[in-house]
C-alpha cells in the first residue's frame, strides 16, 4: 500500500495510479479541506490546466467517480475524506443482468453475485452466456483494453459470490495464494435425509478419480491460473452444522475450512445426503431448476489496498420452504438465466 502524497500549502494532494486496461494513469485527488464543496469548482482548482468546458465534458463522459462510484453530476457535494478520481477510460453504466448482481468494482477487482441458472465460465455447452463473458463484454463496450479473468468459480446451477480480476497478474496472485486472503466462506444447502449428529467435518474424497461423475460441477475451460500446492494438498475440508430439520430435509450451513472446495456436492452424496437438488449425485429433486447450495458469506483481503472486503447473502425462503416440505414452483433442470 502506498502512503498518502504530501502536497505544497494550498494544492490538492493527488497522485498517479497505474491501472488495468488502462493506457494511461488514474489521477487520484484527496479532499482534504473541512469546508463543504461540490466536485466542480474542487476539479476546476485541482486541474488549472483544464478548462471548464473540458472538465464538464470529463463528467457528462463519465471519466469521474467519486470513491468508487462514477458520476456525471457537476454539484456532487464532496467532503473532506473524499477521493475524486479521474480515470484514463470512461467508466461503465451499471451492469443490468438478471443473473448478475455486481457487489463491489474498483479498478483492479469486481466481486457479483451469481444466480442459479448461469455459468461461471465457458464450458464445452455453452461459451457465450457466462458471467464471465457477460462482465467481459460490458467492460469492453466502455473500453476497448479491459479485461476481466475469473478467480472462483461456481457451478451452474448453484448460487453465491464470484470474484474477478481485471489483470492476469492480479489473477494469478489471488488464485495461486487464494488461501492466504481469504477469511471466510460459508454456503447454505438444503441436505436430503437427517444427518446422524448435529455438525461434522467433511475431508476430501478418498478418490478424485471419480471427479468426473459430478457432470454438474465439471470444470470449464480456465484462464490459466492455477490453484498453489498448497491449496492443492489442503482443498476440500469443510465444516457443516444444522441449522433447522424438516419431516425429510436438513438446512445446513457450511464454512469452507481451506481456501478452496469444489467437492461440496460429491462430499455430502457420499454421506448419503444429496443436495436437494443434485439429481446427478442422488437427489430426487429432479424439477427444482437448480441445486440448493447458495454461498451466504465470503470475506477476503484486497490483494492492492489490503482492505477486507465482505458479503453477505441471505439463505434463500426457497431453501426453508423445501425443509419444511411445501410444495414449490419447478423449472426446467436445462433452463438457463436470460436478461
Amino acid at each position: 500500500m502506498k502512503s498518502n502524497p504530501i502536497a505544497p500549502e494550498g494544492k490538492i494532494r493527488s497522485e498517479r495510479l497505474t491501472v488495468p486496461g488502462g493506457k494511461k494513469p488514474l489521477l487520484r485527488l484527496y479532499v482534504d479541506s473541512a469546508e463543504p464543496t461540490t466536485l466542480l469548482p474542487f476539479l476546476i482548482k485541482a486541474l488549472p490546466d483544464k478548462s471548464r468546458t473540458t472538465i464538464k465534458q470529463l463528467l457528462h463522459d463519465r471519466f469521474i467517480s467519486i470513491g468508487l462510484e462514477a458520476t456525471t453530476q457537476f454539484d456532487a457535494p464532496l467532503k473532506a475524506g473524499d477521493e475524486v478520481n479521474i480515470h484514463p477510460a470512461p467508466l461503465p453504466k451499471k451492469f443490468t443482468h438478471k443473473g448478475i448482481e455486481i457487489l463491489y468494482q474498483d479498478e483492479y477487482l469486481i466481486v457479483i453475485h451469481k444466480e442459479a441458472g448461469l455459468p461461471t465460465v465457458a464450458s464445452g455447452e455453452e461459451k457465450d452466456k457466462t458471467a464471465l463473458r457477460l462482465l467481459s463484454d460490458h467492460q469492453k463496450s466502455f473500453n476497448p483494453r479491459a479485461k476481466v479473468y475469473h478467480i472462483n468459480r461456481l457451478d451452474k446451477d448453484s448460487a453465491g459470490f464470484v470474484v474477478f480480476a481485471k489483470s492476469r497478474d492480479l489473477q494469478c496472485e489471488l488464485s495461486d495464494h487464494w488461501s492466504r486472503y481469504v477469511r471466510g466462506q460459508h454456503f447454505a444447502a438444503v441436505l436430503e435425509g437427517h444427518p446422524q449428529t448435529d455438525s461434522g467435518i467433511l475431508l476430501p474424497p478418498p478418490s478424485e478419480l471419480d471427479a468426473k461423475k459430478d457432470r454438474g460441477a465439471k470444470k470449464g475451460k480456465t484462464t490459466g491460473a492455477k490453484p498453489s500446492s498448497d491449496d492443492e494438498r489442503t482443498a476440500g475440508r469443510a465444516e457443516w452444522h444444522t441449522l433447522v430439520s424438516g419431516p425429510s430435509r436438513a438446512l445446513v450451513s457450511v464454512a469452507l475450512l481451506t481456501g478452496r472446495n469444489n467437492r461440496l456436492r460429491r462430499q455430502f452424496a457420499q454421506l448419503r445426503l444429496p443436495i436437494a437438488g443434485d439429481w446427478r449425485n442422488g437427489s430426487t429433486e429432479k424439477e427444482l431448476g437448480r441445486v440448493a447450495l447458495e454461498g451466504t458469506h465470503l470475506s477476503f483481503v484486497h490483494p492492492v489496498t489490503g482492505k477486507l472486503l465482505e458479503f453477505r447473502q441471505p439463505i434463500p425462503p426457497l431453501f426453508r420452504k423445501l425443509v419444511k416440505g411445501a410444495q414449490v414452483a419447478t423449472k426446467n433442470p436445462k433452463k438457463t438465466v436470460r436478461k
